[in-house]
C-alpha cells in the first residue's frame, strides 16, 4: 500500500489508511511475543527447580576403579 500510486504519481493510500491495514497483523505480532513470555517463565521455573533439588541431593559415593 505504501508504493501504491495513481497515474499522476500521488500516493493511492494515506499513511494513515495503511497503518490502519496493518492491525490485523499486530494479533500474530502478539500470540508470538506470549509464546515466548511462557517459555521464558518456563524455563526460570526449570532453573529454580532444578537449584532446588541440587540443594537437597546427598552426595553419592562413588568407588574407585580397579587398576589392573
Amino acid at each position: 500500500m505504501w508504493r501504491a500510486t495513481n497515474a499522476d504519481g500521488t500516493l493511492t493510500y494515506t499513511f494513515v489508511e495503511a497503518l490502519k491495514a496493518t492491525y490485523p497483523y499486530y494479533l500474530g505480532r502478539l500470540a508470538g511475543g506470549v509464546l515466548v513470555l511462557i517459555g521464558m517463565f518456563i524455563m526460570a521455573w526449570n532453573v529454580w527447580k532444578t537449584l532446588a533439588m541440587a540443594r537437597k541431593a546427598e552426595p553419592i559415593a562413588v568407588p574407585a576403579p580397579a587398576h589392573a
